[in-house]
């Protein structure tokens, strides 16, 4: 198998899953679902529960993924299509630009097209970021080695 995947489930590892899944929906806690199942303790039931969500959590995102961009891709064809065909009034036409540019931004969200945004922080004049935690560590620290006779080397300011 390759690094990464996940093994597939037997018959019965699936249908205990789906049993502990659905014990789990119906309110029983673990130690519960562990004596009805057949898990040697509550931790068992709980891994198998986790295990669950990991499998059919992941093929559900996936499958909804799917869906969401034949849709969007269906919005995007139907709009442009309008675009093309001459609509009949400027109102119509910005409406239907607007549309455009609507479904695109998501289609890309959804495919996660556009670059990470870059956000740098700083302070007053370009400076460092000053905060009152900072400053409680620095009095703490310089407590501490008065505290303890250890002499410190010059700390910064915040």
């Amino acid at each position: 198998m390759a690094r990464g995947q996940t093994p597939a489930l037997t018959p019965d590892q699936a249908e205990r899953y789906r049993e502990v899944i659905r014990l789990r929906t119906a309110g029983l806690k673990f130690h519960e679902i562990a004596e009805r199942v057949g898990y040697a303790s509550r931790s068992g039931a709980k891994e198998a529960y986790d295990a669950a969500l990991r499998w059919w959590g992941r093929e559900a995102v996936d499958d909804l993924r799917t869906i969401e961009g034949e849709r969007t891709e269906e919005l995007w064809r139907q709009t442009f299509a309008r675009i093309l065909a001459s609509p009949e009034s400027t109102n119509e036409f910005v409406a239907l630009v607007n549309t455009a540019v609507k479904v695109s931004q998501r289609r890309a969200a959804l495919y996660g097209l556009d670059a990470p945004r870059q956000v740098e922080i700083s302070g007053e004049d370009g400076g460092p970021v000053r905060t009152d935690v900072g400053e409680i560590l620095l009095e703490r620290i310089r407590a501490l080695a008065v505290e303890r006779g250890v002499e410190l080397p010059e700390l910064p300011e915040v």
